[in-house]
């Protein structure tokens, strides 16, 4: 897995560069450039604490898997049904950083840029590498291996990087069932229409089960509601959490400060 992922970290890479560079190309204003300067040092902070993190996640993995009551042969169809359930995780886990504020101050660092490029898809906030993979072990519990798991995970994680690009148009009936550079446009635009949709990860059919699936019909409008006007690459990963520290001693009561957590973002 460890060369799997340098190999993998290295192509993304050298795709984020070759895109970089045509947009160099055509002179772009100064805050561009010190945004992209800044997705690429938060995506090393990311990477590096994602490969930290990886032998804690297979060890967590594995500790379900060895108490699953029901472990399958490996075969082809287990991949599908690891796929599917990892997919479903990967829907779900998004849409909790949507719809909930204590999700929301990690992921907001991914959506709070005002451009749309690959560089874009290395604008992770690290903190999520240390937590996230909890959400997939209960798969593992169900019987899923963990190196099905794990290679699953690094194939989406690839596919979610080179969907951040506007030099790929739509994709026809490609933009209904897989998650396509126009879609993901559409996930990260303000547009009204287009707030809170879009969140699978390769596929889309979970977005059309539970009705979060938008085309992109007008040009998105990048960034957040509340936009940070900052490349400073801690106001980007801390900026939400401090908001939060400031509201939650205003509420009383542990409940309602839970309650608070849980709920949608502004």
């Amino acid at each position: 897995m460890g060369t799997f992922n340098t190999i993998s970290a290295i192509l993304m890479l050298t795709v984020s560069l070759t895109e970089i560079i045509f947009i160099m190309l055509d002179s772009p204003e100064k805050k561009l450039i010190r945004d992209i300067r800044a997705n690429m040092f938060l995506g090393f902070l990311y990477f590096i604490t994602g490969m930290s993190v990886k032998v804690i996640a297979f060890s967590v993995f594995s500790l379900f898997y060895h108490y699953a009551i029901f472990k399958p042969e490996m075969s082809w169809w287990l991949w599908i049904v690891g796929f599917l359930c990892c997919d479903f995780m990967h829907y779900f886990y998004h849409w909790l950083g949507h719809k909930t504020r204590i999700f929301w101050a990690p992921h907001v660092t991914h959506h709070s840029s005002l451009y749309f490029n690959m560089s874009t898809g290395y604008r992770n906030n690290f903190f999520h590498a240390l937590y996230r993979f909890l959400f997939w072990a209960p798969l593992c519990l169900l019987g899923i291996p963990p190196v099905v798991v794990m290679v699953i995970e690094s194939l989406t994680a690839i596919q979610n990087f080179i969907v951040h690009t506007e030099k790929i148009g739509k994709l026809g009936f490609l933009d209904w069932i897989f998650n396509t550079p126009s879609n993901h446009r559409v996930h990260h635009g303000i547009n009204p229409e287009y707030i809170d949709k879009n969140m699978g990860g390769v596929l889309m059919i979970y977005d059309h089960l539970f009705r979060t699936y938008a085309r992109e019909v007008d040009p998105p409008k990048y960034g957040i509601t509340h936009n940070i006007n900052s490349e400073s690459p801690y106001k980007i990963i801390t900026h939400e959490y401090a908001h939060l520290l400031q509201e939650l001693p205003k509420i009383k009561g542990v409940f309602n400060k839970v309650r608070y957590l849980l709920s949608p973002p502004d």
